[in-house]
């Protein structure tokens, strides 16, 4: 093996290449059109059409890097597909979780497909047909979460949009935390992974007369980030959009403060620029964890892909150099790395938005620091050769459909991580077992938390597990569900113990 440097454009997912050279087929995620058409509920590959959800519960025993990436690919593009006026994620099969003082409210969705402001927070309003989620700004809360992963920083697109989070889980997760909570199934039990954890949670939603029709997808929650649609980079319709209430900030860029107005939310149009797809599948209890982003965030660090020349049994590592030309929602055209990743705000518990530097409330260049979620060295080339050629294979085919480009097709899987047998990690240095983007980051909620070093808190270097793992201390045991910081026996149970 040896290493050759290619230079990219601003495109570098598919920069262009040597024609004699190929992706090393051995290092490739791959997935052809036969395949991929069985993911489509008419069987066939359509734009802009309705995806089916990856069987969790059906996930293959003797499995491989590229099976982890091809499920959370799917499930993606189940929750962007069209339900009623809206998406699949805004669908009854979703609960919006909103937090309040006395933990998380589940609030079904409904075929309206605009997610509007909650009131009251009121118990009884959770099985109404109404959704009243509050679509949440970067608000610092009790429970995550909630805004920028580890702390009140906020982040604002080059065009001074607040990056807006919402936060949902499908319909088996909020019954799986209401039976705990109400003693049903105990609360040492971890999330569903075998198909006797999936029919005892079946059987208990059957006793509540509740019909599900996504049991096989079993337990996913998911954090999605947004921007005003009319200020991304580039035209609406290349981005997944929806209607809801979002907080009224007050202001200007470069204000020292931001403020909530009257009434306190409004109506926008917003597009998706981020999305965390995380859930149990067969022998995971500790979940998947994928990220996807709209390829027109940021520039991507320095990166190895493997390569093979046609014809020839050897490969070689290619280096892809960061390149930042071209335009970006969070990266000025060829902005440079040095200076960039600096928050300039900070959310207070009252929603305000306050500035951190005297250059006021405005954007500071992104970039990912990790791409595809490992270190930017050649001994990631593997891995990321897995993500680029599964993207290239997936964005390629939504891209040519027979009626015109599917929007699903600007957006990329950053990376998915796992643990080797589905053991749950400990605390946020048990690494050993971990398996995939080990320093997975989405440039969108974990802005600020992608570099690695001895001065960093070991939460904030070690990826998705850093966070969410077992928090054992050493008089404790493992509490399974520990690993999700949505999941809480304090949260309000769909229905009364």
């Amino acid at each position: 093996m040896f290493l050759k440097v290619m230079t990219a454009g601003a495109a570098l997912l598919f920069a262009s290449v040597a024609q004699a050279d190929q992706y090393s087929p051995a290092q490739s995620c791959s997935i052809g059109p036969a395949e991929f058409q069985s993911w489509f509920s008419s069987g066939e590959i359509s734009r802009n059409g309705a995806v089916t959800f990856a069987p969790s519960a059906r996930f293959p025993t003797d499995n491989t890097k590229c099976d982890f990436y091809k499920w959370g690919h799917q499930m993606f593009l189940w929750m962007t597909s069209p339900a009623g006026s809206g998406l699949v994620l805004t669908s009854p099969t979703f609960y919006n979780v909103n937090f309040g003082a006395n933990g998380g409210y589940f609030i079904q969705g409904d075929s309206s497909g605009y997610l509007k402001a909650s009131k009251t927070l009121k118990v009884q309003a959770l099985r109404t047909k109404v959704n009243t989620f509050h679509l949440k700004s970067a608000i610092s809360q009790t429970i995550q979460p909630d805004g920028q992963a580890g702390g009140r920083d906020t982040l604002m697109s080059l065009n001074g949009s607040i990056v807006y989070y919402s936060v949902h889980a499908n319909d088996m997760f909020a019954w799986f935390n209401t039976a705990v909570i109400n003693g049903d199934i105990g609360q040492d039990a971890s999330f569903p992974s075998t198909q006797a954890d999936l029919d005892r949670l079946k059987a208990y939603i059957l006793g509540q007369q509740v019909k599900v029709n996504d049991a096989d997808a079993m337990t996913m929650e998911i954090k999605a980030s947004w921007i005003d649609a009319d200020k991304v980079v580039g035209k609406q319709t290349d981005y997944v959009t929806i209607d809801a209430d979002v907080p009224n900030y007050q202001g200007k860029v470069g204000a020292r403060e931001w403020t909530i107005g009257t009434p306190a939310t409004v109506k926008k149009k917003i597009a998706l620029v981020g999305m965390h797809v995380v859930g149990s599948v067969k022998g995971h209890p500790e979940m998947v964890w994928a990220t996807f982003e709209h390829r027109a965030n940021a520039p991507d660090n320095d990166y190895y892909v493997t390569r093979s020349p046609q014809f020839q049994p050897i490969t070689f590592n290619q280096l892809v150099p960061y390149n930042s030309v071209g335009q970006w929602n969070f990266m000025q055209s060829n902005g440079r790395r040095e200076g960039a990743l600096q928050p300039q705000m900070k959310v207070e518990d009252d929603g305000t938005i306050i500035a951190l530097t005297a250059n006021g409330i405005r954007p500071n260049n992104t970039y990912r620091v990790n791409p595809w979620g490992n270190l930017p060295d050649a001994s990631s080339a593997n891995n990321n050769t897995q993500l680029v050629t599964l993207n290239r294979n997936i964005d390629g085919m939504l891209a040519t459909t027979a009626g015109g480009a599917d929007v699903r097709s600007n957006y990329i899987q950053i990376g998915s991580v796992w643990t080797q047998d589905g053991s749950i990690p400990t605390s946020p240095t048990d690494t050993g077992k971990q398996i995939g983007s080990l320093l997975l980051a989405n440039a969108t909620m974990e802005t600020y938390h992608q570099e690695v070093g001895a001065s960093i808190p070991d939460a904030f270097q070690h990826g998705c597990f850093g966070c969410h793992n077992g928090n054992v201390k050493p008089e404790q045991a493992l509490v399974p569900t520990n690993i999700s910081h949505l999941f809480s026996t304090s949260n309000q149970p769909l229905v009364p113990k």
